[in-house]
């Protein structure tokens, strides 16, 4: 007797449902994995948002074109902002710190970031002068910072208590539970 796709769809919906959800398991007992540990800070001092001179690109993420600058992201650390008016020589003008940011966006002389779960407004109109002209709390998913960007890695599991992952450093860690 054939199978019809309704008899069929629950197991289709279960293996789906399997592929996508994000994995943690427990590595063997008394082992040392070579993983990823999250970097803690006080959720009042991610909060403070500065600008500061240029410093080298280390670990960068997404990259914004606007007029002839180039915004760069340093994952998890801030903005590095790139004057591209001569693009054989680029030449990096400021570093906006912004703990916990992976995103950005620009409208205007407004460049819209995260900043831990906050999204944040910043005028750029000039600068010398960077500053957040608007805050919206909580915007964003917890989740966001629960988990490295890399997949097929362990990492020692977020611990909420000792305050918000503003990014992740790799480390050795022993018996770890979680991976992705």
């Amino acid at each position: 007797m054939a199978m019809t796709i309704h008899s069929r769809l629950p197991v289709l919906l279960l293996l789906l449902t399997a592929l996508f959800l994000p994995a943690c398991d427990i590595a063997p007992s008394d082992t040392e994995q070579a993983g990823l540990r999250p970097i803690y800070m006080a959720k009042e001092q991610a909060s403070q948002i500065s600008a500061g001179p240029a410093r080298p690109l280390r670990n960068t993420g997404k990259i914004y074109a606007k007029d002839s600058l180039i915004f760069v992201n340093e994952l998890y650390q801030g903005i590095h902002v790139i004057n591209n008016r001569n693009p054989s020589q680029p030449k990096t003008l400021a570093f906006i710190r912004i703990p916990g940011n992976v995103d950005l966006a620009i409208k205007g002389t407004i460049l819209y970031a995260d900043n831990y779960r906050d999204l944040i407004s910043l005028d750029i109109s000039d600068l010398t002068n960077i500053r957040v002209v608007n805050r919206v709390t909580d915007a964003l998913p917890q989740g966001t910072q629960n988990y490295p960007n890399e997949f097929g890695v362990y990492f020692e599991c977020v611990d909420l208590a000792k305050g918000v992952v503003v990014g992740w450093e790799k480390a050795t860690l022993k018996n770890p539970k979680c991976r992705r």
